[in-house]
């Protein structure tokens, strides 16, 4: 499970030392949700869960007027270092309850919203920070099984691990994949006085960085590091941690094809309105 004080600390500075990879996953999903925003230009946005920036600058240079709210000050540091125009405003602020000194034209948040203490209370805030007419767009994961960047390297080193250390979280618990089923978000949102509708985003995933001189071995090291097998190789001995690499070595190279290690992603373009 994971929860607000993990992002405020020891997950969020490991995202913050892998961004590049972690934009790589979210990339496609994301660039669907903005998409969806359509024209921005002169919109005030707030952007929840920012991370290292990558949709608030985005977003800015479409037009927008846009504040990224992060609870990691880790994040936060990279995203104003990315920001070499300093287009965004970045705040360590927790979204479900602030109050801000202005509202918003639209809300976005590419997978950072599902992570609050009280959601109902943390969603019935934030519509409370839209203007009259407003909205709010964010996307998130499907279910864990029609995603196999997430489920392959689980089942890949079950053997090596075990299968109580591999077993795929479940929906609706915090973390990645809390808003994978449909009726989780319809409940939080429609209670908290949102109309909702959601369409399935599907998109590939390239594993490894296209100029990687080893495919293989990139993508090992990108399962190792992102997704919901990183955060279960915490202090493991050499030899196991090995086991894993070769493990995870199989299933990569079952992937691979034409220098690229594929995999699919599948996700939720949501849109809500007061």
């Amino acid at each position: 499970m994971t929860t607000k004080l993990d992002w405020a600390g020891s997950l969020g500075k490991m995202w913050a030392n892998k961004v590049d990879a972690h934009d790589r996953l979210l990339g496609p999903i994301g660039e669907a949700g903005i998409a969806e925003l359509g024209d921005i230009s002169g919109k005030r946005i707030l952007d929840i869960g920012c991370g290292a920036g990558t949709t608030s600058i985005a977003m800015a240079k479409a037009g927008a007027i846009v504040v990224g709210v992060d609870i990691s000050q880790d994040l936060l540091v990279q995203a104003r270092a990315r920001d070499t125009e300093s287009l965004c405003t970045f705040l360590l602020r927790d979204a479900a309850i602030t109050n801000f000194d202005e509202p918003f034209d639209l809300i976005f948040s590419r997978c950072g919203m599902m992570f609050f203490d009280d959601p109902m209370a943390g969603w019935s805030n934030l519509r409370r920070q839209l203007v009259s007419g407003g909205k709010a767009v964010m996307v998130c994961w499907r279910e864990s099984a029609q995603n196999d960047w997430a489920v392959l390297p689980l089942k890949a080193v079950s053997k090596v691990l075990g299968e109580a250390k591999t077993t795929p979280s479940p929906s609706g618990i915090p973390g990645p994949f809390a808003w994978a089923e449909e009726r989780i978000f319809n409940e939080i949102l429609q209670q908290s006085g949102w109309s909702v509708q959601a369409r399935p985003v599907d998109a590939k995933l390239a594993m490894n960085e296209v100029s990687a001189t080893n495919p293989v071995e990139d993508a090992v090291q990108f399962a190792m590091y992102v997704g919901p097998l990183a955060s279960r190789l915490k202090e493991l001995e050499p030899d196991v941690r090995l086991s894993v690499c070769d493990a995870l070595a199989v299933a990569m190279q079952s992937k691979l094809s034409n220098g690229v290690v594929q995999f699919s992603t599948a996700g939720w373009l949501i849109t809500a309105t007061p």
